[in-house]
């Protein structure tokens, strides 16, 4: 399977810019994306923190649905404790009708245990929340009828959806950061740093595995995207780009270091600590050295991708484009560069590996 592009984005919001700016302003840049190859669009979930100015994703992905036609749209995560599993349902029911079936559903408990108790709830429930509203998402996708019946936590009378979704039996898929539930569940998978071989073994084993089980998920899904996930700046000088990459993912992580602990960041006296062991990792990590941040000129980037292409570990890149306090004319040069230089490079790597 050829290897395809993607764009993950938590829609930040820095200085001045208004929201609807930024909404443009994205739109603005998927649209080109698609027109340049891109395969999907990846937007984060967050509540009451610059992080995220899109907090309610199915109304971003809505809009968005409307002004492109192959982009795939793809909620990563959708922070399912944090929704009714009624409205849920509809919600993604209707965005998948709207996109003619380019919804796909990146699925997770989330980060943040402040957001847990914004929605009503202790963190500490979240996990087996996850599973609880997964299982009657999935059920009701298939037979139009969502129930809690079983359910450790809702109790509702049950709701037939009016009208079917497109996709049958349920939108593929994903999970980020975590190989194992990844791998048990079937699930696409998502990575911060490059995958490694190890890595994408152990994803293999345990997918193979799932497979031969009963409630493997995704069963549709017939070969997995591995994706390794990284943010990107590509400027006219490696130095350029560097700085460009460094000052971005400082604002980054500044931001990102209040999405933790049980207070909202508008109540907090002091940077929370970090209380997630995959954000505690990438935080201790040089953004540039680590390769959690990707820079250079579109030559050197271009070459960095060939060779990840020809390790064949990740068979999906995706791309953070913007982060951080990265401006738009940032983010279009590099997007521009990118779809001009390094596509078509890892397009040919794929044409020479082929068999004849």
């Amino acid at each position: 399977m050829a290897i395809q592009f993607g764009i993950f984005d938590h829609i930040e919001l820095h200085g001045n810019a208004s929201a609807e700016q930024v909404y443009e302003e994205r739109i603005a840049l998927l649209k080109r994306a698609e027109e340049g190859g891109f395969h999907a669009f990846h937007l984060a979930e967050h509540h009451g923190h610059e992080l995220s100015a899109s907090p309610t994703a199915t109304v971003f992905l809505s809009a968005l649905a409307r002004e492109t036609t192959r982009l795939k749209l793809i909620p990563t995560v959708v922070c399912l404790p944090l929704h009714h599993p009624v409205r849920l349902f509809e919600e993604l029911a209707m965005l998948d009708v709207l996109s003619h079936g380019r919804l796909e559903l990146g699925v997770g408990k989330g980060i943040t245990p402040f957001e847990h108790l914004m929605f009503g709830h202790p963190p500490e429930e979240g996990a087996a929340r996850t599973k609880d509203i997964l299982d009657m998402l999935l059920k009701a996708w298939e037979t139009g009828i969502i129930s809690s019946e079983g359910s450790a936590f809702y109790d509702f009378t049950e709701m037939r959806l009016p009208f079917r979704p497109v996709q049958h039996p349920y939108p593929p898929l994903w999970t980020a950061g975590n190989v194992e539930t990844a791998g048990r569940g079937g699930h696409n998978f998502i990575f911060p740093v490059p995958i490694s071989a190890e890595l994408r073994a152990r994803y293999d084993q345990l997918r193979a595995a799932s497979r031969e089980e009963p409630g493997h998920q995704n069963p549709h899904v017939k070969d997995p995207w591995i994706a390794q996930s990284q943010a990107l700046v590509i400027a006219e000088t490696d130095e350029k780009a560097e700085a460009i990459g460094r000052r971005a993912w400082g604002s980054y992580g500044q931001v990102m270091a209040g999405a933790h602990g049980t207070v909202p960041p508008h109540l907090q006296q002091g940077t929370p600590e970090l209380d997630n062991p995959l954000a505690q990792k990438m935080m201790a990590l040089d953004p540039i050295d680590d390769q959690l941040v990707v820079t250079g000129t579109a030559e050197r980037v271009r070459d960095y991708y060939v060779e990840q292409a020809r390790r064949g570990a990740a068979n999906y890149f995706m791309l953070m484009i913007p982060f951080g306090d990265m401006t738009y004319e940032e983010a279009t040069y590099t997007l521009e560069a990118f779809i001009t230089e390094v596509i078509p490079a890892v397009r040919a790597v794929e044409s020479a590996a082929a068999p004849a």
